[in-house]
């Protein structure tokens, strides 16, 4: 306990600090600054954002006699699907399902265990290979089955009862976005007994263990189970998508993309999910169109495929912006990309302590970098995708660190941030340390108005970093724009034969692709830079292949990004708009004026910072993308484009919760939840509606 003289003294010297004429001066000068960016011309260009979609387009179009037919004809295909056989038995089944008792699933587990064990047994006298069998991985993998299921067995309560009580229970409900209050309705009904069932389908899955591996048939299960989450909650998917990015292959993130967005077309033909297009969809879609074309005109018939992959990876932003209506999805997707990267950059630091980071002289130039012995790489194959993929995710750490309580923990936060700081100098990318730092006054303008305080004393402080930081991370950092570098004087040639190509081909552009590239680029090229894979930069190449109208909408794209960000940090500052969800519920004559009022700050700080993570993010990469080509890595392309969303969709939520509108309430209504069977909302004497059982 801190005493009264204490407490006074610690006051007096906080309003000395605040008193001296050093810091009245920087409060004058950002507040100087801050005027001039709201009320002059940048705050007139962006915070102009409209996002109402009543224009006289879209009502025209609503208003056509095509669109009340295609409106029928959903009805239509609403009916039929809802009382088909098939969703009648997906229903009777999850409820079946979460009604078994846990020593049910442990018998399958068991019966799956021990079939395995006894045909890898036989299988090894077929082959006359006894000896071997105790160090076969399929005999470990059955024997780790039966470990499993012996928790199991012992159980006597339901699934639905383990979900709601125990710790890992109550973290898959958190992740699959269910109320564990409104599943307890479940755990008063009366067990349902399917031993048989799942006794059979161990044998089943046991025998075919002779047949192919058994973890095959784990992972089919698995996959199956995931296949029906996401169509019973595509929200899942979504959220799949930022944690599998780093650690799935290319062709199944694509897959994955494709699924989901089938899926919530199914719920949105059912009436289950809403959309609002925005401008910013309208000029996304049709960069998605340019991008098609791209490929279908093109100067290489190879450049289909790269397009194609193209605009399936850009639906990841519609996803995220149509499906992700609630904030609780947003956090969780947020935590999920952040545990992903820390997880990519914990790989990519023992493969730098193990000595198996990747070194090439394309990478590193070792006469020049003698100290360097190596990049990480992580799982993307490239030191500079790894770092692009870094500065798209550390934005997100750093709100869960400094926020008020959405995400991770700050402990929990402060390690991964650490853990993915670190990876992010060990790739070495210059682009993307440069990329982070511009990250970082960028964040620090929408964080707060006295953030010129931090930026100056980070001024102060580098006459001091040789002191405190390696000779190797000062010298590769400042050695940008040295031309005596490999792989500086590389990138200035392949700049200019680029420009070169514009100058012909800057109207239509070559096509999507590396193929399309290989065409044209020996044609242009210097003398000993013959072969490149890409114009190291991220604007020349998408100029390149989609030409003047590609590049112009990609910039439109960014710039409504930014003018929708900016138009509610404005909305913001105005408190007589602010109707934030945590204060409608509760009365302010319960709080204090100061308590209400800190409240209210808080949670404007929180909307501004959750919005501003992504979207630094997204032009840490554009800086870096100055330097190379940030879309040459599949991943690293889709997860940039899911974090557009996120931006988008942090942005439309934070306007739905400052605002109240009825949309928000028009979503609470077809919100995914696994416990009563019938389709539609009914209402109870309390005019409250009771949520369906399948979404």
């Amino acid at each position: 306990m801190k005493t009264t003289h204490e407490g006074k003294r610690e006051n007096f010297l906080l309003a000395w600090i605040r008193g001296s004429v050093i810091l009245q001066m920087l409060d004058r000068l950002s507040e100087k600054i801050y005027r001039s960016f709201s009320t002059g011309f940048f705050g007139w260009l962006f915070t102009g954002y409209i996002h109402d979609d009543k224009s006289i387009l879209v009502s025209r179009i609503a208003g056509s006699g095509i669109w009340k037919w295609m409106r029928m004809g959903c009805r239509y295909v609403s009916r039929q699907i809802e009382e088909s056989l098939i969703l009648g038995l997906f229903r009777r089944g999850i409820q079946a399902f979460l009604r078994c008792r846990m020593r049910t699933l442990g018998l399958g587990f068991f019966t799956f265990g021990l079939y395995t064990a006894a045909f890898q047994m036989i299988k090894a006298m077929i082959q006359e290979d006894i000896q071997s069998l105790p160090d076969h991985p399929e005999l470990l993998f059955a024997l780790g089955v039966i470990c499993f299921s012996v928790p199991l067995l012992l159980s006597k309560t339901t699934v639905c009862a383990s979900l709601c009580s125990t710790p890992s229970g109550l973290v898959i409900l958190e992740i699959l976005g269910w109320d564990p209050d409104q599943l307890k309705v479940l755990c008063t009904k009366e067990p349902v007994r399917y031993t048989w069932i799942f006794f059979a389908a161990g044998i089943l899955c046991g025998v075919l263990t002779f047949f192919v591996p058994p973890w095959w048939i784990a992972a089919a299960l698995v996959l199956l189970s995931g296949a029906l989450l996401i169509l019973y909650k595509p929200e899942i998917g979504v959220l799949a998508l930022f944690f599998g990015m780093p650690l799935l292959p290319t062709m199944i993130l694509a897959g994955l993309v494709i699924y989901v967005f089938l899926c919530f077309l199914l719920k949105l033909i059912r009436g289950k999910r809403i959309i609002h297009v925005e401008p910013l969809d309208i000029m996304t879609a049709a960069f998605a169109v340019i991008l098609f074309f791209g490929g279908t005109v093109s100067l290489s018939s190879g450049s289909l495929k790269p397009a194609l992959l193209f605009v399936c990876f850009l639906m990841g932003y519609f996803e995220t912006v149509w499906l992700l209506r609630e904030r609780k999805w947003l956090i969780r997707c947020s935590v999920a990309g952040v545990l992903s990267a820390a997880l990519t950059s914990l790989y990519g630091i023992f493969q730098y302590l193990t000595g198996t980071a990747l070194m090439a002289e394309a990478w590193v130039d070792s006469e020049m970098f003698k100290s360097i012995g190596g990049r990480a790489v992580g799982t993307l194959e490239n030191p500079n995708m790894l770092g692009e993929y870094l500065v798209l995710m550390i934005p997100l750490a750093v709100v869960m660190l400094i926020g008020h309580g959405e995400g991770l923990r700050r402990l929990p936060a402060f390690v991964c941030l650490g853990i993915m700081g670190g990876c992010l100098i060990l790739t070495w990318s210059r682009g993307a340390w440069l990329g982070l730092i511009f990250a970082a006054v960028l964040f620090l303008f929408i964080w707060h108005k006295r953030a010129i305080w931090l930026m100056l004393a980070g001024l102060a402080s580098v006459p001091f970093l040789p002191y405190i930081l390696p000779e190797s991370i000062i010298y590769r950092f400042t050695s940008i724009g040295n031309l005596s570098d490999s792989s500086t004087s590389y990138r200035v040639y392949i700049w200019r034969a680029a420009c070169d190509m514009i100058r012909d081909f800057g109207w239509t552009g070559i096509g999507i692709g590396e193929e399309a590239w290989d065409r044209v680029y020996p044609l242009y090229a210097y003398q000993g830079v013959e072969a490149a894979p890409h114009s190291h930069n991220l604007f020349l190449q998408i100029w390149l292949e989609t030409g003047i109208c590609g590049l112009a909408l990609f910039l439109v794209v960014l710039f409504m990004l930014c003018q929708s960000m900016f138009t509610l940090c404005r909305d913001l500052r105005d408190c007589g708009k602010l109707s934030l969800l945590e204060l409608r519920n509760m009365e302010k004559g319960s709080l204090s004026g100061s308590e209400f009022n800190a409240m209210t700050r808080r949670t404007r700080t929180q909307l501004r910072i959750s919005c501003a993570a992504p979207l630094t993010g997204v032009f840490a990469v554009l800086v870096q993308g100055m330097t190379d080509y940030s879309w040459y890595n599949y991943r690293v392309y889709l997860m940039f484009w899911l974090m557009i969303g996120l931006a988008s969709a942090y942005v439309r939520s934070g306007r739905t919760m400052m605002m109240g509108t009825a949309e928000n309430r028009v979503h609470q209504a077809s919100v995914d939840l696994p416990y009563q069977a019938g389709s539609r909302m009914k209402k109870t004497a309390g005019d409250k509606a009771e949520p369906t059982a399948e979404g």
